[in-house]
């Protein structure tokens, strides 16, 4: 099923797929709008979340586990409340990557998903936590450490560090607490979203 959003392959260094969900749509460059409003060759800011347009181009994203689903669907009830409503995710048809969309007849400036960029950092967990393709174990986990360091470090002194052992590493950091109904806690995720997005956006 092919929707109105064209793209073109994007490596990560020392990855050979795109291996993150959105990175196909974020990195610069990488993406083009050929049926939406954007001027063609045109593609969002690195670490913005795209919106796609199309009625029907994807399928329901398949969770693999209860903390994904409720870090996406804090992250569309945050940007619902930024003015940006959302549909998603959804997933492509090659598995290659997931994608939100605006409801139908719904509008949404750049400068409304700016703002939801900002506030809502469920957007970069879930993506972080959601690799598709090969996935560099030893970066993600360093990651994923940094991060609840900082998190321990923003008034959570008590929040775990990973423990990744022999287990699956994306596991493992989904293992770790994320209470979305706190604002307290996602304020910290905001102070600490960095590793998982330059783990996610290198460069």
């Amino acid at each position: 099923m092919r929707s109105r959003v064209g793209r073109r392959p994007c490596r990560r260094a020392g990855l050979p797929l795109a291996f993150a969900v959105l990175l196909v749509l974020t990195a610069a460059g990488c993406t083009r709008e050929t049926g939406g409003s954007g001027a063609a060759g045109q593609g969002p800011p690195a670490g913005s979340v795209p919106v796609v347009r199309p009625s029907t181009a994807y399928s329901p994203f398949p969770y693999s586990n209860p903390s994904q689903r409720r870090t996406f669907q804090a992250f569309t009830h945050c940007a619902a409340s930024h003015g940006v409503d959302l549909q998603g995710p959804l997933a492509d048809s090659a598995g290659n990557s997931l994608y939100f969309r605006l409801v139908p007849g719904e509008k949404a400036s750049q400068a409304a998903r700016a703002k939801m960029n900002r506030a809502c950092p469920q957007m970069t967990a879930g993506d972080f936590g959601t690799p598709v393709g090969t996935l560099d174990a030893k970066l993600f986990r360093h990651a994923a450490t940094e991060f609840a360091r900082c998190i321990r470090s923003h008034g959570h002194p008590r929040y775990p560090i990973p423990d990744f052992g022999a287990s699956d590493p994306v596991e493992s950091f989904w293992h770790l607490p994320f209470d979305w109904t706190s604002i307290r806690f996602t304020s910290a995720v905001k102070a600490c979203v960095e590793p998982l997005r330059s783990y996610l956006f290198p460069g």
